[in-house]
């Protein structure tokens, strides 16, 4: 029998094939329609030998956000359909939940202990980083970065995107927000997420003639929960569904998420105020949605579909509630090292391929480098996912490793490290304490294993797994 969550997803893959056809698809308000870019694949053919590439990064998406993750309230038109007509990653993880940290890592294709941007208050690139902007317009890129920047002094190009430069000073202001364009101070006017993507598609039309990349970084969803004002991004709060993993007590756990200032947040909201939180950040999503579809509209406009790869993803996810939670920190709980993940180009891409096996955002840096047909860095611990494009059942990893080190604006420091396998979750904090969940069973993470006799064969296994990786990845303690 199907699964619920593959019937949605065959639904999902029926109604684009239908809209490929023109049948029974209207235009749904604030979703950009079905856009121009209704040609069916086999139209498509790309004509360059190095395609353009734009790699979109949000900011604390939860990877349950979207409707292609069998979300019942999410309203992602425009992002399921890419999912729809790409490959959507299912298990895509990043390596520290915090996002200047996890930035770096994707931009440089290196965990946090080894390009040394570890925490938010240390959020700098050392000099001489070598980042994926620097191979790849040695390879005659046109290297853009728009939006959030998180990594040192966001007023002026740097790390390899000079051909254009659109950032501010963290956090940075959803409404009229003031720019660095190129070096230059610029108040925008407008919601920041379509500010940036209006600065996208210049981009784009400033560069048809040569290829490009484009790191778009929207600061959406990430806190304050600040929805745009168009009424039909809104979500009702009474519609939001409360997660299932509120009912953790958190008995069994370690004592860090007990004390933690996560769960401290969470004792402050009332259920419904945890709703209309939401509420709001789903309404943000659902803007993100928009204009991602304005801007594969755009490259519709300008005949540039079948020669632009199209990358989504988040740094980090975020806990609404979720094991008495909110926000993110020292916990490697799925709905914070979990990331949506696709990867989409009409033509070339292969549409409705869903890969279930282990991914990281590390892969991100040798993938880039694949489509342009350049060898990555030597020594980096991605793989590019180019295999698995094909053949969704391909492994590229047994396991991926998460890392963390502290949170300073909270005064409290808590290192961890951790691993996931294709079934099981290993965490150990090193100050004392370990988890071990059977993602199988238990997918909400309620039960700790790590003291059942049942489990010491596997507790042993991946105590070892997770010390000869420290070794090798020069992390050892």
């Amino acid at each position: 029998m199907m699964s619920l969550q593959a019937w949605r997803w065959d639904l999902v893959l029926t109604a684009v094939a239908l809209c490929a056809y023109g049948a029974g698809c209207e235009k749904e308000p604030g979703t950009g329609g079905t856009g121009p870019h209704e040609a069916p694949q086999g139209a498509l053919r790309p004509t360059r030998n190095k395609p353009n590439i734009i790699f979109i990064l949000t900011d604390d998406q939860a990877p349950n956000t979207l409707g292609s993750e069998g979300n019942p309230v999410a309203r992602t038109p425009r992002l399921d359909r890419l999912a729809a007509e790409g490959v959507f990653f299912s298990r895509a993880y990043v390596p520290i939940p915090q996002c200047a940290p996890s930035r770096a890592a994707v931009l440089t294709g290196l965990y946090p202990h080894q390009n040394g941007v570890l925490t938010n208050e240390e959020a700098r690139l050392r000099p001489g980083a070598v980042t994926f902007a620097h191979v790849l317009r040695k390879q005659g890129y046109a290297c853009g970065m728009i939006g959030k920047w998180h990594l040192g002094d966001p007023d002026k190009p740097q790390a390899g995107f000079e051909d254009k430069w659109v950032s501010f000073d963290v956090p940075g202001e959803y409404y009229d927000p003031e720019l660095w364009v190129d070096g230059r101070r610029v108040r925008a006017d407008g919601y920041l997420t379509e500010v940036l993507t209006n600065y996208a598609m210049e981009f784009v039309d400033a560069h048809v003639e040569r290829p490009f990349l484009l790191w778009l970084n929207y600061k959406a969803p990430h806190g304050p929960v600040v929805g745009p004002a168009d009424a039909q991004f809104r979500y009702e709060p009474q519609d939001m569904p409360l997660p299932e993993s509120m009912k953790d007590d958190l008995s069994g756990k370690p004592h860090w998420q007990r004390e933690s200032y996560m769960h401290e947040v969470f004792s402050g909201y009332s259920p419904e105020q945890i709703q209309r939180r939401l509420a709001n950040y789903h309404a943000m999503i659902s803007s993100i949605d928009h204009n991602v579809g304005r801007l594969v509209d755009h490259l519709a406009e300008v005949k540039l579909l079948a020669d632009t790869r199209v990358i989504f993803m988040s740094d980090n996810g975020f806990l609404h509630g979720e094991h008495q939670m909110i926000t993110k920190g020292y916990v490697f709980y799925e709905e914070v090292v979990r990331s949506p993940l696709i990867l989409w180009q009409p033509g070339t891409i292969e549409p409705g391929r869903r890969v279930n096996t282990l991914v990281s955002s590390l892969d991100i840096f040798p993938t880039l480098c694949g489509v342009a047909g350049v060898a990555p860095p030597a020594g980096l611990p991605g793989r590019d996912l180019a295999p698995l494009l094909t053949d969704p059942s391909a492994r590229l990893h047994d396991a991926v490793f998460f890392e963390y080190h502290t949170k300073e604006a909270t005064g409290q420091t808590v290192p961890m490290r951790g691993l996931v396998t294709d079934r099981y979750k290993y965490v150990l904090y090193l100050d004392g304490g370990e988890e071990l969940y059977d993602l199988q069973s238990d997918p909400h993470e309620m039960i700790n294993l790590i003291d059942d006799y049942g489990q010491a064969d596997t507790v042993r296994d991946l105590r070892g797994r997770l010390g000869r990786w420290r070794v090798s990845a020069g992390d050892a303690p």
